[in-house]
């Protein structure tokens, strides 16, 4: 999912980081904004939930 990310909002956020924690838990970042955390959900998002939560920004 962070490829697909970084290829679909190259140059048009400063940022999209995916962190990477234990047990297949991570969170989503553009630029120093929280977008989705697993570690809070406890449940895997869609491709699509996280596109939209940029494309919101």
């Amino acid at each position: 999912m962070a490829k697909a990310l970084e290829k679909k909002y190259s140059g048009q956020v400063d940022e999209v980081k995916l962190v990477e924690s234990s047990g297949g838990a991570f969170e989503v970042y553009v630029g120093d904004e929280l977008l989705y955390s697993k570690l809070e959900t406890r449940s895997f998002p869609t491709e699509d939930q996280i596109t939209t939560a940029i494309d919101k920004i």
